[in-house]
């Protein structure tokens, strides 16, 4: 039984076996078509054709930034509108309809509890202003413009029955779902960017709202439906419901994790247990008159996100959820569409169908309204305008969510199919075109881009040495300690170190970012961050007043780790970061025991996008070394050139400052070394290492120089093996992309481009050293291609063409009666020739640009010349500049004067002032024209302004002379 556009009801006769036969006796057996008609067959064929479409299309959709919930509909919609009727009954017989539905029902369900395991909403009450008012006002303002058009104007030309209808559409086209906003700003990989936690701060306060306003409209709907004793009592069972989580079930989870021991699992059994709590609160959600999925959603909040018990359900679910029910749940929705009812307004009696106009009206109302009042109340929190329009087209964003509440208010209250055709294709080309639109608005890596070195080899000496550290397990700690104390921090210089650990976001939706210099909680149990705190604070006691340690977490998706090192480098102003290996060795250096890809993905971009020098470390000592004179810290610097390898030079200089480190600094040139020294790097690396060449010192501090003659790559490979059992840390630049004698033909067997083609020599050469691989940052500048031949030919040209133009403006004075006359003639002569033989003169491109060229000229050496030559004799410069700008007031002009009457107009004369510097009005400082030309009387005065030379910008403990070119 179904119902038709035109209200009517038809009916199917079915014919059912008893007892059911769920699969087929094989294809070669029984009668014909047997095997095609059995459920569990047709199932599986329904579910291979989803897949195997879905990983088509997203194969070839994803190079185009399209999400893969796209492919799910784009399959969706081939499979219901391509192969017609015949095709249909098919892939789809009426009789394994209820089949696939309830399973694609049931994993929706399971969709919603799995979200709602992930999602942390204790963040809701720490949601900053900012976050709070755009996420109220993206769910409050579009549904109350929705309503207010629906009351206005919609009740003048609706049915009851279809007026009763929009009050559910304008909900779908109102809500932010959080799945929604969390899936694109996860596919978008800026989920942990600032722009993404705001946009999840405010998609979870939309959240709430959504929620509440559900519960409201549940209970509107079943008092209309059940009465109202009825559905006080359904409501009163909600209330019991959320109370009994509070109080009964979520004690308990913390009783089970607080039984769980610390870095163990959780009992399968207690996994087990809550996920059949799940599917009961679905049976009873449906018993009390609400969505079967509503309770669920609630019961997965009520869950403590992340490790232990909310990552072992996360785990549980993950691959069944979204890798097998999801699919099947989109694409059967999407198989209902039918699109040849998209943007039909015409009935089946041929009159104008006002229902599907009055949805179209409020879908582009209700679209309108949350993108303007978004953008309004991110551009009040005082966001930059690019990043408020981006905040409001995330906010704007539709998925899944709304998708399935229209197809189940099209099965309750019996949407037409136009209007569910056009509801379904709104939110796929929604789900489409705003992610790309995001990704071309927000690019968080911009702000990365160094325009100002910050790296060892330009830090000022007697300046703090700021390091970023990254932590990912216990076995990085003693090896960064290592490294940081042979750098010898002291009063003088000393060292601040920022320690991010990194942990994976696993069990939860939001990523979190903790300084723990800003917890004072008790802790009742040891954690690994603790034991991270305790070292690093150890470590700071033994250089009391020249050391500074702050702790940072980061719980992140392992893609996206790199920005939030990034975010932190570039905030605390670091010039290096200290990045560990992917690879973990044995404790006698020998073998491999750990090979994490994850980690280095992580390595190859932070290498890409860093604000500062990088190092990889390698780690090969499992314990923290005892600096002292019996026991000196040996380490090797291997010198070939390059900016990394200055920039590794200067780190090695710091370490010879502390006296229980003994350098080794080896220098491989080549064969055929120039003598004569022209090149600007060249001369850079004799002049650092003149001192240590000559005198074997580095300030006060011995160094051991030695240098080596190699002709090739292979000579240098020898003669580095025999270095790792020599030394407790090797330093070297990375070096990327420089070939040179002294490593060629090393690199076509270099496996990591990450550690350069020595680093990587080094890194699979069994021996007691650790390695530390470095790399100079790269400036803005570094990614900028040198202008071609083509390039270089073009300028020439347009600079000939320009001094043809110009010639004529040389000619002898011949007053300027006669000039002004001469112009004014021969510019109207050739416009009058351009504009009469202009037919004739097509074909003739060169002829055309001749004369228009030659009227250019005569136009600005003879009219254009005089206008500003003849009132500077005549004229003082009050009367003079007044007479110009009315003479040229052209839209430039009034765009101008205008903008600085806004600023005007609210009597901030800060902002006066930055628009007049803006402007060029940094030259006047406040003097009229009369006082600068001197024509007052007064002797003219300078107008550089004093802060040209330099301006210094201080920070924290660390401060820059930025000097103008």
């Amino acid at each position: 039984m179904s119902p038709e556009n035109n209200g009517t009801t038809v009916y199917k006769r079915t014919c059912m076996i008893l007892p059911p036969q769920t699969s087929s006796r094989g294809v070669w057996v029984g009668h014909q078509g047997e095997f095609i008609h059995s459920p569990l067959p047709t199932l599986e064929m329904q579910m291979f054709i989803i897949y195997l479409g879905t990983l088509f299309f997203h194969s070839l959709l994803t190079h185009l930034r399209f999400p893969r919930f796209t492919s799910m509909i784009i399959i969706g919609l081939i499979l219901g509108n391509a192969f017609g009727k015949t095709g249909e009954k098919i892939l789809f017989p009426f009789d394994s309809q209820e089949t696939l539905g309830l399973i694609s029902v049931f994993g929706y369900i399971m969709f919603l509890f799995y979200i709602g395991v992930k999602t942390d909403i204790s963040v809701v009450h720490k949601t900053g202003r900012k976050a709070m008012n755009v996420g109220a006002v993206a769910i409050l303002a579009p549904f109350a413009c929705g309503m207010l058009a629906q009351y206005y104007v919609s009740s003048k030309f609706l049915e009851p029955n279809q007026y009763a209808k929009l009050p559910f559409i304008i909900i779908i086209c109102s809500i932010a779902p959080f799945p929604v906003i969390s899936s694109v700003l996860s596919d978008l990989k800026i989920l942990n960017s600032e722009l993404g936690r705001v946009g999840l701060s405010s998609a979870l306060v939309s959240e709430t709202l959504g929620i509440s306003l559900s519960f409201v409209v549940s209970f509107c709907n079943n008092m209309m439906v059940v009465g109202k004793l009825r559905a006080l009592a359904d409501m009163g069972a909600a209330v019991l419901f959320i109370l009994f989580l509070v109080f009964i079930l979520r004690p308990s989870m913390f009783w089970i994790i607080r039984r769980t021991p610390d870095g163990c699992p959780v009992n399968d059994h207690y996994v087990y247990c809550i996920l059949i709590v799940a599917l009961l609160s679905s049976y009873a959600s449906h018993h009390f008159n609400f969505l079967a999925l509503f309770w669920p959603y609630i019961l997965g909040l009520a869950i403590p996100e992340g490790p232990p018990l909310g990552t072992a359900i996360i785990k549980k679910l993950d691959a069944f959820v979204t890798g097998v029910l999801m699919p099947l749940f989109v694409t059967t929705c999407a198989v209902r569409v039918d699109l040849q009812q998209f943007m039909n307004c015409r009935r089946p009696d041929g009159k104008l169908d006002t229902f599907m106009l009055q949805v179209f009206l409020l879908v582009v109302i209700t679209l309108l309204a949350k993108l303007v009042s978004c953008f309004l109340f991110a551009l009040y929190c005082k966001m930059p305008w690019k990043d408020a329009m981006t905040l409001s087209l995330t906010m704007s964003c539709k998925g899944i969510v709304e998708m399935a509440t229209c197809s189940f208010i099209r099965d309750i209250m019996g949407l037409p199919d136009n209007v569910f055709s056009f509801l379904m294709l709104c939110m796929v080309m929604n789900a489409t075109i705003m992610p790309i639109l995001i990704s071309y608005m927000y690019d968080p890596s911009k702000k990365y881009a160094g325009y100002t070195k910050r790296n060892i080899e330009d830090l000022r000496s007697n300046s703090e040495f700021r390091v970023l550290t990254c932590i990912h397990r216990s076995e990085n700690i003693p090896v960064a300690i290592n490294l940081l104390e042979a750098i010898y921090p002291t009063k003088e210089e000393p060292l601040g170190v920022f320690v991010l650990q990194l942990i994976e976001l696993i069990g939860r939706a939001t990523p979190v970012f903790i300084c723990h210099q800003l917890q004072n909680k008790p802790k009742t149990r040891s954690t690994f961050i603790d034991n991270v705190i305790h070292a690093f604070e150890s470590f700071e006691q033994e250089f009391n007043g020249a050391l500074a340690v702050n702790v940072f977490s980061a719980v992140s998706p392992a893609e996206m780790m790199n920005d939030d090192i990034c975010n932190l480098a570039l905030d605390k102003l670091t010039s290096l970061i200290v990045l560990p290996f992917h690879q973990k060795w044995s404790s006698d250096g020998n073998s491999i025991e750990l090979d994490d890809k994850s980690i280095r993905d992580l390595n190859l971009s932070v290498l890409d996008r860093a604000p500062c020098s990088v190092g990889i470390l390698i780690e090969r000592a499992q314990m923290s070394h005892v600096f002292s004179p019996e026991t000196p810290y040996s380490v090797c610097l291997i010198f070939i050139g390059g900016r990394d390898d200055r920039e590794a030079f200067h780190m090695a200089k710091r370490m010879t400052k502390n006296p229980n480190v003994r350098l080794t600094v080896i220098r491989f040139n080549g064969e055929e070394e120039r003598k004569d020294i022209k090149d600007w790097n060249r001369m850079l690396e004799a002049e650092i290492l003149e001192e240590v060449r000559v005198k074997q010192k580095i300030g006060g501090a011995s160094v051991k120089y030695r240098e080596e003659r190699v002709k090739d790559g292979p000579e240098t490979a020898l003669i580095v093996r025999s270095l790792v059992y020599e030394y407790d840390l090797i330093i070297v630049g990375r070096r990327d992309g420089i070939e040179s004698p002294q490593t060629s033909g090393l690199l076509q067997w270099s496996e990591y481009p990450e550690l350069g083609v020595l680093g990587d020599l080094l890194a699979y050469i069994p021996g007691r050293a650790s390695i530390f691989i470095i790399q100079q940052q790269r400036m803005a500048s570094d990614f900028q291609p040198e202008p071609s031949d083509d390039e270089c030919l073009e300028v020439y040209e347009t600079s000939r063409g320009m001094l043809a133009i110009a010639l004529p403006g040389t000619f002898p004075n011949l007053g300027r009666f006669k000039i002004q006359l001469i112009g004014f003639f021969m510019m109207s002569f050739f416009m009058f020739v351009v504009s009469v033989k202009y037919n004739a003169m097509k074909n003739n491109i060169d002829l055309f640009a001749l004369l228009y060229g030659l009227a250019f000229s005569f136009t600005n050496s003879r009219p254009n010349s005089t206008t500003f030559l003849l009132p500077t004799e005549l004229f003082p410069t009050r009367v003079r500049s007044t007479c110009h700008v009315l003479s040229v007031a052209k839209a430039d002009a009034i765009v101008a004067a205008f903008g600085l009457q806004n600023f005007t107009q609210g009597e901030d004369t800060g902002k006066i002032k930055k628009d007049d510097e803006d402007t060029g009005g940094d030259q006047l400082k406040g003097r009229s024209l009369e006082e600068i030309s001197g024509e007052d009387g007064k002797e003219a005065e300078p107008t550089l302004s004093p802060n040209a030379s330099g301006v210094t910008r201080e920070q924290g403990s660390h401060s820059e002379t930025l000097a103008k070119d």
